[in-house]
């Protein structure tokens, strides 16, 4: 072979675009072959095997790392490529995944990274950093560490799954970082439990992120508390009450009257009847009048105090049961992958 044949192989395989290993291969190798294509400045070339190992299925085989490097160098060769709109949306999607990457400035020159700097001021968003299965008894917490963006107010909740806050945990400005921490319980102070939860971190009229959880609390079974009181005693006499005294004394004159003349028919009245009627039927008007409607009953009121400390007894003393068997029992929350919504709640 002539020297000039092989002069003329060695600047073929200088000027390929990239080895058939990095159009075929994993995703390692393609992002390899993509980052030479770049440092060649085949923007194109590179452009094209950065898309592919952004998308499934190599994607599936790149860490949250990788993929934020992949969007970098993509930003980059869609502005070379004069293609600003699309360098746009690659770096927003990269502030998306990771709030605070930063490109590499020994790699990247000030007119990339400014670029990637305004979109990023111009995006708020948060990424949301919790253990994917954390447990702890009653009185530990689950910890949230949250990073923006850019620094702005975020609101950040535990919702159903119907997007209702069912607590809210922090209301306030964002700097640079902030860990939020949350014991497992709604706004009431009850365990809240199920698995259609959410760490919900939103920024006003920006995008919302959403870690879905699972919470699961194993606990002794508690005691009932008694029912409500039923049994107490009217405490203030109503008409009906006045009523019955009357009556029975009335009832009993009459009685005192008829009654002898029934046992021993043909005598005559004497004025002692008459004078034991009068009595029970003055007895009755004073009952009458005495038990009137609205006048306070004492006795019954006194029954009922008696009854009412004897109920909150055995309430508390099941409070105090029921606190001390929650003390035995375990939160477990399970994290999910964020989501990211726009306003519209779909997933830009």
């Amino acid at each position: 072979m002539s020297v000039r044949v092989v002069a003329l192989a060695l600047l073929l395989a200088a000027h390929a675009p990239a080895p058939v290993r990095a159009q075929n291969g994993s995703a390692s190798e393609v992002m390899t072959g993509a980052v030479r294509a770049y440092r060649d400045l085949d923007f194109d070339g590179a452009a094209r095997l950065l898309r592919r190992v952004l998308t499934p299925p190599l994607a599936t085989g790149l860490d949250d790392a990788d993929r934020a490097r992949a969007l970098t160098y993509l930003g980059a060769a869609e502005h070379y490529r004069e293609r600003p709109d699309s360098a746009i949306a690659v770096f927003r999607r990269l502030v998306f995944l990771a709030p605070r990457h930063r490109p590499d400035t020994l790699i990247f020159p000030p007119e990339i990274t400014r670029l990637y700097d305004a979109v990023r001021s111009s995006t708020r968003v948060v990424a949301v950093r919790l253990q994917a299965d954390t447990e702890f008894s009653v009185g530990g917490k689950l910890v949230a560490w949250l990073y923006p963006s850019t620094p702005h107010d975020v609101t950040v909740a535990i919702s159903g799954e119907d997007g209702h806050a069912l607590r809210t945990l922090y209301a306030g400005p964002i700097g640079d970082s902030l860990d939020v921490r949350w014991d497992g319980r709604n706004s009431s102070g009850s365990l809240a439990t199920g698995d259609r939860l959410w760490l919900t971190v939103a920024s006003p009229g920006s995008r919302q992120v959403r870690v879905p959880l699972q919470v699961d609390v194993s606990a002794p079974d508690t005691l009932l508390h008694a029912p409500p009181l039923s049994n107490l005693l009217p405490e203030h006499a109503g008409r009906s009450t006045g009523l019955r005294s009357l009556g029975g004394a009335a009832l009993l004159a009459a009685g005192a009257l008829t009654l002898p003349s029934l046992v021993a028919p043909g005598e005559r009245a004497s004025g002692t009847r008459f004078a034991v009627a009068g009595a029970l039927s003055v007895s009755g008007v004073v009952g009458y009048l005495s038990q009137r409607a609205g006048r306070p009953l004492p006795e019954n009121a006194a029954i009922n105090q008696t009854r009412r400390d004897a109920w909150r007894r055995q309430d508390d003393a099941v409070t105090r049961e029921n606190a001390e068997r929650m003390r035995a029992a375990r939160v477990r929350i399970r994290a999910g992958s964020a989501v990211v919504l726009d306003p519209l709640g779909n997933n830009p």
